[in-house]
Formats: structure tokens, sequence, C-alpha cells
């Protein structure tokens, strides 16, 4: 398995996080990873998103939905035993007015072995930069 991991904090209540990360109808206007997401935020639905840094849509089914806590969802290319990432936002207050955001994906299939430490270090350095403008869009608003 392959994976990366990110983490920030942002200095507005866990709420006021999760509310701005499934507004996807804005994604357009602050996130550098996804432009577009369709479908229900639901366990068992598959939802379309276009990956911005690969010009690429994706299915991916949700396989954990929390309100106001989790987001995971795992998308397939090819068959399971091929490559299977699982991509998740986790949100955990800190304080009443403080959120840390955990984002991250882990890679499963034969086809994982095949991803570069460089691919994945470009891929965790694009997920820091998403959080960041999290951040710095949230952070503006206080």
């Amino acid at each position: 398995m392959k994976e990366y991991h990110t983490k920030i904090e942002i200095k507005q209540p866990q709420k006021v996080v999760w509310d701005f990360l499934m507004d996807f109808d804005r994604y357009p206007e602050w996130n550098p990873l996804v432009s577009k997401i369709t479908g229900e935020m639901k366990e068992g639905t598959v939802i379309k998103a276009h990956i911005v840094p690969l010009g690429k849509d994706f299915l991916a089914t949700i396989v954990s939905y929390k309100e106001g806590e989790e987001l995971i969802w795992e998308g397939v290319q090819g068959a399971k035993f091929l490559l299977t990432g699982k991509h998740y936002y986790q949100l955990k207050a800190i304080d009443a007015n403080t959120t840390e955001l955990l984002h991250g994906e882990y890679f499963t299939g034969m086809l994982s072995n095949f991803l570069s430490k460089s691919l994945l270090a470009k891929m965790e350095d694009a997920f820091v930069l998403h959080n960041t403008a999290v951040k710095k869009m949230l952070e503006s608003k206080s």
C-alpha cells in the first residue's frame, strides 16, 4: 500500500470547515485539485469528480459519510485488484473555534507498487496546496 497524509489547523469551528468543504459548487473558485464534484453525498452512491492536475473526470464511490466529521471516497482504475485510491477528509475539533483538517489518500492494488515516491510527493504537495487554500479562504472570513 502507498499513502500520503496531510493536516492543517484552521481557525474556524468544525461545522464551518465542513460546510465549506461540502460546498462543491464553489470548488472552481479555490480548489486546485478538484474543480467539480457531482452526485449525492451518501454512503454507497457514486460521484463524479473532475481532477484538475490530471484534466480528467473520475467516478468514485462514497464509502464513508459522517456529517461534519468524515468523507471518504474510493476510486477504482480498471479493477480493484489493479489500483484503488481512497481519498479522505476528516475533521477534528481542537477547540470550539479551531479545527484540524486531515486530508490524504491510500492506494492499494498491484499497480500501487509502481507509484513512485516522487509522484506521491507531488500528490502530497498538491494536497498541502489544497489545505492552505481552505485555510486562507476560511480564515479571511474572520
